[in-house]
């Protein structure tokens, strides 16, 4: 059975604390994407980079503190 990722781009729910946006860029196959805590996800990328600078950039928006995993 092939795991399934995010359907599409987004936020399930927004949250006004930074502490509770733990954001990580998962890999699976050949693709990469950011998902964080709150529920918020990016679509999946070919480049972790880019993955990265998403979850970076959710981050940024939401006064978090800028740290990947």
């Amino acid at each position: 059975m092939a795991e399934q990722g995010p359907e599409a781009p987004g936020r399930a729910s927004r949250t006004d604390r930074p502490d509770e946006h733990r954001v990580e860029v998962v890999e699976r196959g050949s693709f990469s994407f950011a998902q964080c805590g709150c529920g918020w996800f990016a679509p999946g990328r070919r480049s972790r980079d880019k993955s990265r600078r998403d979850a970076a950039g959710h981050l940024a928006e939401n006064g978090a503190d800028s740290n990947v995993a």
